[in-house]
């Protein structure tokens, strides 16, 4: 049996976590009677099925290619961002409902349940700082998108929780009830600003974006400046999917060239492309006698 990636054995970590977390926030928040704890629970029972369906997405992206997928399975990555933005969206919706309810329909919290949800409030902060530290540092030693998204998800946890815990503060030393529905509507706001990047990238992904503008210009720097003996680059495409950089490219040479001497020097590009970044590539260089660049302009604009 294959060893998990270190990708899929910290999902599995913040799962688990996750988890643990719903049980107690749904616990203390019924007991307590806080909306603004029962809305932290609901962003926890997300992050949880979130990081049950990271687990499985990273376990189809990091499948090799095969003859049906030739490009491998990394648009998962893809898909999985997507699909947690969406729920994020969708949790924030749920938590603004509930805390209009509650400004309608006022309910005092009792000083038991103050102090419960104080206690609670406590743990799931230092629980989701912990986390995001890990999930940054797996997510650069991996380069998954997924795990970017699942510290980006923790991230705005700890500032929730945050947010609840003066929220609750704020009713035990001033008595303002009000505070508990409106800190679980600005967690509400807040959560639903910060996934809008996130669907943004799982959009990107699946939509074939090209690489970042600094990273292609230092493609086709090494393109065109590596050898002497090339005339001109053009047609160059990069994209991302899962962990692997995609690019390709022509190489223009002199017509008398010979094809071994051409190939060689596409070689030593495609070496020195792959150090540029500490990832998987897949580099496809096309090697043109002659400089066909407008026919394939030509080409791509009419199919």
């Amino acid at each position: 049996m294959a060893t998990p990636s270190p990708a899929r054995i910290a999902t599995l970590v913040t799962t688990t976590v996750s988890l643990c977390l719903v049980v107690l926030k749904t616990i203390v928040g019924l007991a307590s009677g806080s909306i603004a704890v029962l809305a932290s629970a609901v962003d926890s029972l997300l992050d949880f099925v979130v990081s049950l369906f990271n687990a499985f997405a990273l376990r189809g992206a990091e499948k090799p290619r095969d003859e049906n997928h030739n490009y491998g399975h990394g648009k998962i990555e893809g898909l999985a961002a997507l699909f947690e933005g969406v729920l994020i969206l969708g949790s924030a919706g749920y938590i603004l409902w509930k805390s209009v309810d509650k400004l309608l329909n006022p309910a005092p919290l009792e000083e038991a349940g103050i102090n419960l949800a104080l206690v609670t409030m406590l743990i799931s902060m230092a629980t989701a700082a912990t986390l995001v530290w890990y999930l940054k540092r797996m997510s650069r030693l991996s380069r998954s998108l997924v795990l970017e998204a699942d510290a980006l998800h923790y991230r705005t946890d700890v500032w929730s929780n945050a947010a609840v815990l003066l929220g609750i503060l704020a009713i035990r030393y001033t008595g303002w009830q009000a505070a508990d529905a409106l800190i679980a509507a600005a967690i509400g706001v807040y959560i639903a600003w910060a996934a809008l990047p996130l669907i943004r990238k799982g959009l990107d992904m699946l939509l074939d974006h090209a690489l970042p503008d600094e990273l292609v210009n230092r493609i086709l720097d090494v393109a065109r400046t590596h050898s002497p003996l090339v005339n001109g680059v053009h047609e160059l495409k990069t994209r991302r999917s899962g962990d692997v950089n995609f690019v390709e490219f022509h190489l223009v040479f002199d017509e008398h060239i010979t094809l071994v001497k051409a190939h060689h020097v596409g070689d030593e590009i495609e070496a020195r492309i792959r150090k540029l970044e500490h990832s998987r590539w897949h580099v496809n260089i096309h090697l043109d006698p002659v400089d066909d660049s407008r026919r394939d302009r030509k080409l791509a604009e009419h199919g």
